[in-house]
């Protein structure tokens, strides 16, 4: 049974029987929920506005466009994090399955650059076994909780794409953040040169996700994601 969701009088996410599905992240006692634009659209305004507020912290607004993802049509999934008091939190989005290197928005900073070819070359050899991409992940900056959220970012990477049913989950990491997305499995491309995105402040690098190997991811990262999966197949078999 689909229960509509609303939102309350602070822009705050009300009605946990929701369309999508959902599960308690054990570390940061927030609910999470995971949906299509479609099937909530309240609750993806909300993670757009959570998302460009985040953008807009750093001074990078411009690396993403509001306008252009409102309708929801270019986003296949999307997570957020909300808080026992019904606020969102935290969220990331997931595009794809993708066909070509081309359609993934995150391969677009390494056309012209030395590390195109091998770029390309990486994800064509994925596509057969499926590759989606995540992009757009936040978190409330003020949160006392900010580790734990930024650890179930990570973890959604894997959620996301495993509810896409590819093998591989891509997405490009600035250096300064790339140990946390270590922590839920993420491997550099190797031998792929770095960029300078969103701007000449960040160095920043291609990363993979192969759910058939998460070796690399700590083991409370991995840990927490077998209880979480766990969640999302009895809330899809309901």
């Amino acid at each position: 049974m689909r229960v509509s969701a609303h939102t309350g009088p602070d822009n705050r996410a009300v009605g946990a029987n929701a369309g999508g599905l959902r599960y308690l992240d054990s570390s940061s006692g927030c609910h999470v929920r995971v949906c299509s634009p479609g099937e909530d659209p309240a609750l993806w305004n909300q993670y757009l506005e959570g998302a460009l507020n985040g953008y807009r912290h750093y001074g990078v607004q411009g690396a993403i466009d509001v306008k252009l993802l409102a309708d929801g049509r270019s986003t296949s999934l999307f997570l957020v994090a909300i808080d026992p008091d019904g606020s969102v939190v935290a969220g990331l989005r997931a595009h794809g399955p993708h066909a070509t290197a081309d359609e993934i928005a995150g391969f677009q900073p390494w056309l012209g650059t030395p590390g195109e070819a091998a770029l390309r070359s990486s994800v064509e050899a994925k596509v057969p076994l499926g590759v989606a991409e995540s992009k757009g992940g936040w978190s409330i900056r003020s949160d006392p909780r900010r580790p734990e959220l930024g650890a179930l970012v990570a973890r959604g990477v894997v959620h996301v794409t495993w509810l896409l049913g590819v093998r591989y989950g891509f997405g490009v990491s600035p250096l300064h953040q790339l140990d946390s997305y270590r922590s839920s499995g993420a491997r550099p491309d190797p031998g792929i040169p770095a960029v300078s995105y969103p701007d000449e402040r960040y160095t920043t690098v291609p990363v993979w996700w192969d759910l058939a190997d998460l070796s690399a991811a700590t083991r409370t990262q991995r840990d927490l994601i077998a209880v979480e999966r766990a969640q999302l197949l009895e809330a899809r078999s309901t």
